[in-house]
């Protein structure tokens, strides 16, 4: 019998880890060169609420203004857009909690600012980051669970794209699951040790 080498088992291990996440990338909203789906009062998608100060928007070079100071989207064409200032608020269609791993933030047209991302539960804040970031598209690894309202708190205009709810991953893994892979692994060496005997 063919054994697998350990590298294969442990990628495949570790995939295990990022199962059942979902990537908001709001690129299925609108039509290149356009803003929307209507302007001024929010938007659903993938199943989550924005509030009624976001759009999504066209931020690659065939985008027009949108794409001044941006490049394009972190991934695809489109991103959301607080068009007329203050914070954004997310929450899941008809209630409920969610998880938000990460998230990719732009200042836009290149402006340097920093604001808080703020996770809450029944109106509490149970969680929060300072994001500091301008121009490109700079990552804040977030990994707030069990929440019912994700919010980036802003005095400024920002662009945000690729929002990884109900995933299990972790970018750094807990101490207990690396522990897990680590047993798994040296279970797998010692019986291709002995099967190859």
């Amino acid at each position: 019998m063919k054994l697998l080498p350990i590298s294969v088992l442990a990628a495949a291990l570790l995939t295990c880890f990022a199962a059942n996440a979902t990537v908001i990338t709001f690129d299925d909203l609108i039509q290149p060169g356009t803003y929307g789906p209507s302007s001024g009062s929010g938007f659903v998608d993938f199943g989550y609420v924005f509030s009624s100060n976001m759009d999504a928007v066209d931020v690659s070079p065939s985008g027009g203004g949108w794409s001044n100071g941006v490049g394009t989207g972190h991934s695809g064409k489109f991103a959301a857009l607080n068009n007329y200032g203050g914070n954004m608020s997310m929450t899941q269609l008809g209630g409920g909690t969610f998880s938000v791993q990460d998230l990719w933030l732009n200042g836009w047209q290149g402006n340097q600012q920093t604001d808080t991302i703020v996770s809450l539960l029944n109106g509490n804040v149970v969680g929060s980051v300072t994001a500091t970031f301008d121009q490109p598209w700079t990552n804040f690894v977030l990994n707030f669970g069990n929440i019912d309202t994700l919010q980036i708190i802003s005095s400024n205009i920002f662009l945000v794209d690729d929002i990884q709810v109900n995933g299990t991953t972790n970018k750094i893994p807990e101490p207990g699951s690396l522990a897990l892979v680590g047993i798994a692994l040296a279970g797998m060496a010692a019986l291709r040790k002995r099967k190859a005997a």
